[in-house]
């Protein structure tokens, strides 16, 4: 049985001087956090987004501080462009890579329900138009592609003195352990990280070189994407109203802890609203269902709370109607 991994003590960053990191989605969010805390810490890091404007600011502060950064405008849906996004990455990186942060997620599609059309068939109406897959082209298959590249470049020639097991750290979400009903493609997409993460942990440590796997699960955090007016009106949204956020340094805590810490291998972090705590995703853990089932529990009594309190005040429908949840 693993030792618990303990969140009282800040990571010990040192692994991270001079390492060769790739972070994907890192023009803003969570991987712009995760990629610039690595960077002050001493690694040549590689900024992948869509987003070029603001990918060039972001590498132009950091360089003006002294950090070893650059950035690649990449789309990574395109296995091609993540080819060349290796490449880059290596080659600025002294020819090899080291870690791999796949972090370009998105929100996009709706729940399968709200995506049918209103009006209701007959034998003879025409089909209805495909349903959108983009959520999970970016949050899935875009990286099985980048884990797929990192295990084939984490094999480049490496200097025989240096013992560090390469790494892939993936940002999932909790939405992968208790679903998200907002957006059909974004719980399925979170669920396979999950699964992706479980098919090759074993293995990994088997590689040649041996391969660290981690996994990082967030609740929701202040981005952009929670900002969203759709996303604030959504179930989600209710549950951000009543248990707040968690803080961005936790999740970027839990990144670089993985990345630099080389005794961790097969782990889930998860951040929920006011705590880290190793998830135990495993058999002896439950596959993380004793952990979760604590966490879940104390957002359920504070929902209930919340609900009582907004009855006593009159505002029950009106709260409900504000989140969109009297069609739960």
């Amino acid at each position: 049985m693993a030792v618990p991994i303990t969140f009282d003590q800040p990571p010990n960053t040192a692994n991270l001087q001079g390492r060769s990191v790739l972070v994907t989605g890192a023009a803003s969010g969570i991987g712009l956090a995760c990629a610039t805390k690595i960077a002050e810490s001493g690694a040549y890091v590689t900024i992948s987004d869509l987003q070029e404007q603001a990918g060039h600011e972001l590498v132009h502060d950091l360089s003006s501080k002294g950090y070893k950064v650059q950035f690649v405008v990449c789309d990574v849906t395109s296995y091609q462009a993540q080819v060349e996004m290796f490449q880059k990455a290596v080659e600025f990186g002294n020819g090899k890579i080291d870690i791999v942060i796949p972090s370009a997620g998105i929100v996009a599609e709706k729940n399968l329900f709200d995506m049918v059309p209103e009006e209701a068939p007959t034998l003879h109406s025409p089909s209805p138009p495909e349903p959108g897959f983009s959520g999970a082209n970016v949050n899935l298959h875009a990286v099985y592609n980048t884990c797929y590249l990192a295990m084939h470049y984490f094999r480049l020639r490496r200097d025989g003195a240096d013992t560090f097991k390469p790494n892939i750290v993936f940002v999932a979400s909790l939405a992968g352990y208790v679903g998200f009903p907002s957006s059909s493609t974004y719980s399925l997409s979170k669920f396979g990280i999950r699964g992706l993460f479980y098919g090759i942990r074993d293995r990994a440590s088997r590689s040649v070189p041996p391969v660290r796997i981690n996994l990082v699960a967030p609740w929701y955090v202040d981005t952009a994407m929670t900002r969203k007016p759709e996303f604030v009106q959504s179930e989600a949204g209710f549950l951000l109203q009543v248990m707040g956020c968690a803080p961005m340094e936790r999740v970027v805590d839990a990144v670089v802890r993985f990345s630099a810490e080389e005794s961790l291998h097969g782990r889930v972090a998860g951040i929920f609203p006011h705590v880290n705590e190793d998830l135990g995703d495993d058999i002896v853990g439950g596959y993380g269902g004793i952990v979760l089932q604590k966490h879940m529990t104390i957002v359920t009594k504070e929902v209930v709370k919340f609900m009582a309190e907004a009855e006593m005040r009159g505002d029950f429908l009106s709260v409900f109607s504000q989140y969109n949840l009297l069609r739960i």
